[in-house]
């Protein structure tokens, strides 16, 4: 027997990750919003996975990380055009850019994502973008290139100018679970400041568990805990924050 759950929206999360950290996927239906891919070829897997979850979008994506694959820039992005055609993908991501990290030769991470920008563009599908300590950098990608269906900013983690510079591209602001951390005083100023026709949530399962679950493996069912956090800020219920979750992404789509 399966749990259904109240089917709070969540925009990123991986079901396959979740599924190799020992995660029971029949505890998770029911629920709704979107699997992302991260990486070339991981569509085929997840896809046998997307089809038993009725209510699920999905994405295809090459993360900052693949550029340490000994693949060419082009042939990643080649491979992640040909994957968003033949599966009809939602969107195309993550993509971005990781200067904590800083995968690759120099300069090829940034070739990876513009490509992928480019494929967007050329498919007429939004983004969600990745950006850890890159947030100049991304602005710049993203500012160069039209992308008209634009998309969300995955896990923001940045202060007020930069959500407005995001903003000002026509993204929308994805707050994950770190928004519940005590420390975090800074982002909730963010999520105060952020319209709430521009606000998206997520788990970013099985990683970054929010608050009272840090620490644990993370699941889309505890995100009603950033629904909490949030609608307590822009001082609506939490089922109303679904609802306006909701149709932001379906607009995002123009579903």
């Amino acid at each position: 027997m399966y749990h259904i759950c109240m089917s709070y929206f969540d925009t990123h999360f991986h079901l396959t990750a979740m599924m190799d950290k020992g995660i029971d996927l029949d505890t998770l239906r029911g629920i709704e919003g979107m699997d992302i891919g991260c990486d070339p070829g991981d569509i085929v897997r997840r896809i046998e996975v997307i089809s038993k979850f009725p209510s699920l979008y999905f994405s295809v994506g090459a993360d900052p990380g693949t550029a340490e694959s000994e693949r060419k820039a082009s042939e990643i992005a080649a491979q992640i055009k040909k994957e968003a055609e033949e599966y009809k993908a939602y969107f195309i991501g993550e993509i971005g850019l990781d200067y904590y990290w800083n995968y690759g030769p120099e300069g090829k991470m940034e070739d990876v994502f513009a490509m992928q920008l480019d494929i967007a563009d050329e498919l007429n599908l939004p983004v969600a973008i990745h950006t850890r300590n890159a947030d100049v950098k991304t602005l710049e990608i993203l500012s160069s290139h039209r992308n008209e269906k634009r998309g969300l900013i995955h896990c923001f983690s940045s202060g007020i100018k930069t959500a407005k510079a995001f903003l000002d591209l026509g993204f929308c602001i994805s707050f994950a679970g770190n928004v519940t951390y005590k420390s975090s005083d800074e982002l909730r100023a963010v999520a105060a400041y952020t319209p709430l026709e521009c606000i998206l949530l997520e788990t970013d399962s099985p990683y970054l568990s929010p608050v009272p679950m840090r620490g644990k493996t993370n699941t889309p069912l505890n995100i009603e805990y950033t629904y909490k956090t949030i609608a307590e800020i822009k001082k609506i219920s939490s089922e109303e924050l679904n609802e306006i979750v909701k149709e932001n992404f379906k607009r995002i789509l123009e579903l």
